[in-house]
């Protein structure tokens, strides 16, 4: 019973990553039925979850099947762009929460622990701030952003994030951006659709510690799952299969839960997370044949030119 809700949940919180990027849809003038996002989504996601490309293949997936429906070209990397950024950034969010959370229950008990807290509070206002300032002045936006991805490409010894494409993106964001400012209302509503994303997936990893007859507790369970997921993520492999389970199943270790209650439920949660929309994602990519055309060099830039005419002409 209690794992039929978990899955049940789980198709709620793809309903609000599904309706998130609908909406974008909308408020760019490209109109699409839900049954053709939904089917865009799971194809989306199901080769997202098998390449191991931080999730490149599930965007070359969705452009190619948005262009197959004559969305235009310019459009479709805004759409993109946009869907990720307030994705991300709920989660980010939820990430500055939880490590409050995390220093006022468990950093209390020392002056060392509020010094943690003020400096980690300093910071994320610091960082909330400064990232004001950069949206503001685009051109040390772009400085920043290849100066961190060169970084990271350099930890990690290989080309994860290609910097060709990192003015192109940047660009498309910001005229999506310019776009749902103008439209009353879009981001509180998409803010939404990411939040109910996110928070039905939460709901459904504790209804798999329940069905294990474990009662998580939910600040436990918003540390977990979001340290979780904004570390993971950066792995190399497929949606971090392996690294969001190994933190998980760590950080509720280290909050008492029984070492085999904490590994089933992960493992479960996982299995109805990651593994269940993958069947129905290929019989989705059976249907939107979105095709194999890779995303070409000097394209993401080309499209971020056009993209400014093509939203004017839509007003």
């Amino acid at each position: 019973m209690l794992l039929g809700a978990a899955v049940a949940l789980e198709v709620l919180a793809l309903a609000g990553y599904a309706n998130l990027f609908r909406y974008i849809l909308r408020v760019l003038d490209i109109r699409m039925r839900l049954l053709e996002v939904w089917s865009i989504t799971l194809s989306s996601l199901a080769v997202s979850h098998i390449l191991s490309a931080g999730g490149v293949g599930g965007w070359v997936v969705t452009y190619n099947a948005l262009v197959k429906h004559k969305v235009p070209h310019g459009i479709v990397f805004v759409a993109i762009a946009a869907q990720q950024f307030f994705n991300y950034v709920v989660l980010w969010v939820f990430f500055a929460i939880a490590i409050l959370y995390l220093i006022v229950v468990r950093g209390s008990d020392s002056i060392l622990g509020y010094l943690v807290g003020i400096v980690l509070i300093v910071l994320i206002l610091w960082l909330t701030l400064y990232g004001v300032y950069l949206y503001n002045r685009p051109t040390r936006l772009r400085l920043r952003v290849t100066q961190l991805a060169h970084l990271f490409n350099r930890v990690r010894r290989r080309e994860v994030i290609q910097e060709r494409h990192i003015d192109g993106w940047i660009d498309n964001l910001l005229i999506g951006m310019r776009r749902m400012v103008r439209h009353r209302g879009s981001f509180r509503t998409t803010l939404l659709f990411a939040c109910g994303f996110w928070f039905f997936d939460m709901l459904c990893l504790w209804c798999t510690f329940r069905a294990f007859g474990y009662t998580m507790g939910l600040g436990h369970l918003l540390v977990a799952y979001v340290i979780a997921y904004s570390i993971g993520t950066l792995a190399p492999t497929p949606s971090g299969l392996g690294a969001i389970e190994g933190l998980m199943i760590a950080l509720f270790l280290s909050f008492g839960v029984p070492s085999a209650v904490a590994v089933a439920a992960v493992l479960v949660y996982r299995i109805i997370n990651f593994w269940l929309p993958i069947p129905p994602g290929f019989v989705a990519y059976a249907i939107v044949r979105p095709g194999r055309r890779p995303v070409m060099e000097g394209e993401v830039e080309t499209a971020a030119g056009e993209a400014v005419g093509e939203l004017d002409q839509t007003r």
